[in-house]
């Protein structure tokens, strides 16, 4: 499976819960890697999109809104305000609200930043998340799933 911008985020899972721990493993992020997959799959997100926003948003988890915050998103953090950043209870509570308002505002149609039908994308996505413009964080996402796409075999559309 060829992952573009144009690909679905929502309804689908194109990893294994045990391929996204496999993939974290020698990372920070993948303390909670297991958290983001079992969120995400709950949610009808895209695990592996799930992930690698985490992973982009907090440099693997080295970042302190992750290790310091519970904040797997950097959720509530603007390049202008960095300390804007949501400081959470546990990391349970730093992924799942994070990734619960992501499908509400942005994969559901009718949210706020829904980009006009085109939000089920990744392309739809990054019109409205992305702080450094579009063009950065779709060329950090890509180089992200395609670190994921050949590390991992991605199970053929009838094993998600």
């Amino acid at each position: 499976m060829i992952l573009d911008m144009d690909c679905s985020i929502v309804g689908c899972q194109r990893m294994t819960r045990a391929q996204a721990l496999a993939f974290t493993a020698s990372h920070p992020i993948g303390q909670v890697a297991g958290l983001i997959y079992d969120h995400a799959a709950s949610l009808g997100i895209d695990p592996a999109f799930a992930l690698a926003e985490a992973i982009l948003e907090t440099g693997w988890g080295t970042s302190g809104f992750a290790q310091n915050r519970h904040n797997w998103f950097a959720y509530t953090a603007y390049f202008e305000n960095p300390g804007a950043a949501r400081a959470f209870a546990s990391d349970d509570e730093g992924i799942r609200i994070p990734l619960q308002d992501m499908k509400q505002q942005y994969f559901t149609p009718g949210g706020t930043y829904y980009a006009d039908g085109a939000g089920m994308t990744l392309a739809g996505w990054a019109q409205n998340w992305v702080d450094g413009g579009p063009a950065h964080w779709q060329s950090a996402c890509r180089q992200i799933l395609s670190l994921m796409h050949a590390a991992i075999q991605f199970p053929a559309a009838s094993e998600t």
